[in-house]
């Protein structure tokens, strides 16, 4: 399949759905895009999601840009509807094919949709500003002056970071229902190996420190204290 965004090829992943059924789900590495047929992204199990995080933990060599303001449907090109949408308290888009064909979202927004990121409040902008001056836009890889701004000017993203503390959480249970046990055990491990949210942006300005004179994105530098922080292999 072709990637509605860019044109580049889109990868096809085989990954589990619920009821012992399976899907293939489409990905592109060029603009971390993912396409998913009718009632796909209902429709994952546990172990596909965790498959699916392990693919956006991975830092992309490819350039990340803003999607155009029109994209066709990959099955029939009809132009694809943008959408707004929201998961408890966070907001998130994607663009759906007004015949019901499926949606293109982008891994950014799969993460919003999952409840996984959250904008940074007035008092954490304020803290990163003093320790770092510029950052990568977790969602197009534009270079925010963070002097200057606290959305990105290119895509009009705000600074967003994971919620390691609700991400450990999921992942321990994610990982245990994967393997067909109960979520309990491992979900009270995930909890206390987890930082406490007031320590999360402590621990991502850190391994920004760390990494030297490069602007990483919240979220990327975020899954890579996350996999630390649990011993996990994402």
């Amino acid at each position: 399949m072709v990637c509605p965004c860019c044109s580049s090829e889109m990868t096809s992943l085989a990954v589990d759905a619920r009821l012992g059924t399976s899907l293939q789900i489409d990905l592109c590495p060029a603009c971390r895009a993912i396409w998913f047929d009718r009632f796909e992204d209902i429709q994952l199990s546990p172990a596909a999601t965790l498959k699916i995080f392990g693919i956006i933990s991975e830092p992309s060599s490819a350039s990340a840009a803003p999607w155009p303001a029109g994209v066709g449907c990959p099955r029939c090109s009809a132009r694809l509807l943008y959408t707004h949408d929201i998961q408890r308290n966070t907001k998130f888009q994607y663009w759906r094919c007004d015949a019901g064909h499926g949606r293109l979202m982008s891994f950014m927004d799969f993460l919003r949709a999952k409840d996984f990121v959250r904008p940074l409040t007035p008092q954490q902008i304020e803290e990163l500003r003093q320790n770092v001056q510029t950052i990568n836009c977790s969602n197009c890889g534009g270079t925010i002056d963070l002097a200057k701004d606290s959305v990105c000017a290119h895509c009009g993203s705000a600074v967003s970071m994971l919620d390691l503390k609700q991400m450990a959480k999921t992942i321990g249970q994610l990982q245990a229902a994967a393997a067909g046990r109960q979520a309990i055990a491992d979900a009270e491990t995930a909890r206390a190996s987890a930082p406490a949210r007031d320590a999360d942006l402590d621990a991502v300005i850190a391994a920004i420190r760390a990494r030297g004179g490069d602007n990483p994105s919240l979220v990327e530098t975020g899954f890579s204290v996350l996999a630390d922080l649990l011993r996990l292999k994402l």
